[in-house]
């Protein structure tokens, strides 16, 4: 197995099972607390992540400058570096949660729902706490060590989930449930922050004089700017379509259950796939950097080529389940029909967020972090009004077109700039014909799905369905030579048992 293939798999591996045991959280969630308790939650929670972009710096930029210093045998400096943006981050934080607490008795302006408040305060703490977290991790993931960069990801969900069955599953009566779920997203948030610091003296890292402010500060601002603009229309359509909702005639327990719906519901269910566009990414973006470096364009086209084929082809074979089986998904998953024709209805906007999730890191890692902002905004630009104006007409709906929309134009801007970068990387051709390919295997299963499930329930549809959408698409994209995954399937084969053949192969050849 090779390098790539190696880290590919260990950051896969550990995000699958850290997406399994958080989406087995929001199951748990929505089937024990109810919808509005989710909505309730995730409003809250959406503020504090937008706050968290400020805090955390850009954990791109702190990776691809360890990981020069690393190249270079200069591990000092990369010590240094850490150091620079921890302190960087943890002033800010501090900064935050100083001034939140003092206007603690004002926060019914940002908040329509007085619910939210409490549960905000509580995950407060956790913008110090994921500051060292993130920045730690990013250290990590500079020296390439994928296997503490994704295992305390999953202890993170594990805590949290392990947590959140205590405080708010009813073993502790006293505990108002929203608020025990917060209390154990800041308590695991504790516990991966003191784990990652063993981590990094353990692994060899040091408290050292800090140094790069300079550098790091020009580098993050534009990649900071980029996800506080992010966080900051995610925040905002959290804040506004609870009150849009309520303008169209709904109560605000109604609007907040409609929200938690999506938010906590639905969209986790959509996104889970990007998972895997998302290793692909973490990996190549030191090997992208690299290569761009030592000015190997060629081979930085292919791995740009190869990220976004793979971006497409995951986009692609999600699609084609989710747009048959959404709603069965959404009433065994989370006991709610309404989640899961949403998923139905909207898995299209998996082809924009793949290709954004695909295109975006390699911008960053080419050290265009100007152009990621410049994309960002545009996406922006066109998603908040359709947040707006749709709303009161087509409910929540209007989060996933206003998404899909907003990821479409940040991907296609993308695209345009990478070739001007480096030229035409990406085999269209491939491309196009993957997506149409797709559309029939969806079609196909989508009405055989509805015979079955008038017959079967639900649960033999989704078993009979998933099996003939992925031997199809299976057969589809090997039939027309658009991906080599057995090929792929063969890099991944661990080197121990190759090198083993060989040795026997060798063995009987001397003894011929």
């Amino acid at each position: 197995m090779n390098k790539t293939a190696k880290s590919f798999s260990i950051v896969t591996g550990f995000s699958l099972l850290t997406r399994l045991i958080g989406f087995l959280f929001k199951i748990w969630m929505s089937r024990a607390l109810g919808a509005e308790i989710v909505g309730t939650y995730h409003i809250a929670q959406s503020v504090i992540f937008m706050l968290f972009t400020l805090t955390a710096g850009a954990p791109t930029v702190l990776s691809r400058k360890v990981a020069e210093a690393i190249a270079k045998g200069d591990q000092k400096r990369g010590n240094s570096l850490a150091c620079a943006s921890m302190i960087i981050g943890l002033t800010t934080a501090l900064v935050l949660v100083v001034l939140f607490l003092a206007l603690k008795n004002h926060l019914d302006i940002i908040f329509s729902n007085p619910n939210c408040i409490p549960i905000f305060l509580i995950l407060l703490p956790t913008l110090v706490t994921s500051t060292i977290y993130a920045t730690l991790r990013s250290w990590f993931w500079g020296r390439k060590n994928f296997l503490a960069f994704s295992s305390t990801e999953l202890l993170d969900e594990v805590a949290k989930l392990i947590l959140s069955v205590v405080f708010a599953g009813g073993i502790i009566a006293s505990i108002n449930p929203s608020h025990g779920i917060a209390l154990a997203m800041t308590i695991s948030d504790v516990l991966c922050a003191v784990v990652l610091a063993i981590l990094f003296f353990v692994s060899g890292g040091r408290i050292a004089k800090p140094t790069g402010f300079k550098e790091l500060l020009k580098s993050m601002l534009p990649l900071s700017a980029t996800r506080i603009l992010s966080s900051v229309a995610v925040s905002l359509i959290a804040l506004i379509i609870p009150k849009l909702l309520t303008q169209a005639g709904l109560t605000t327990a109604q609007a907040t259950a409609a929200y938690g719906r999506v938010a906590g519901m639905a969209l986790p269910l959509i996104l889970a796939p990007i998972t895997l566009v998302a290793s692909l990414s973490i990996v190549l973006i030191p090997d992208v950097a690299g290569l761009r470096a030592q000015g190997k364009t060629e081979e930085l086209k292919n791995k740009l080529s190869t990220v976004t084929l793979f971006a497409l082809l995951v986009a692609s074979v999600f699609f084609a389940l989710y747009l048959p089986l959404g709603e069965q998904l959404g009433i065994s998953l989370f006991k709610d029909a309404e989640a899961g024709r949403y998923v139905s209805y909207c898995s299209a906007i998996l082809f924009p967020i793949a290709l954004a999730q695909a295109t975006t890191p390699m911008l960053n890692s080419l050290g265009k972090e100007k152009y990621t902002l410049l994309s960002t905004v545009a996406g922006g630009v066109v998603m908040l009004p359709i947040v707006f104006l749709l709303t009161k007409v087509i409910g929540t709906y209007a989060i996933a077109l206003a998404s899909g929309t907003c990821f479409l134009v940040s991907a296609i801007i993308n695209v345009i700039l990478l070739r001007r970068e480096i030229g035409s990387f990406a085999d269209v051709k491939k491309c196009a014909t993957l997506i149409v390919l797709t559309l029939p295997v969806a079609t196909i299963g989508y009405f055989a799905n509805t015979l079955l499930k008038s017959v079967a329930g639900n649960i033999v549809p989704i078993f009979v369905i998933s099996v003939y959408t992925l031997f199809f698409m299976f057969l589809l994209v090997s039939a027309f030579n658009i991906v080599d995954i057995v090929g792929f399937l063969r890099i991944l084969k661990p080197t121990g048992i190759s090198s083993l053949r060989s040795k026997k192969k060798r063995k009987l050849a001397k003894a011929e």
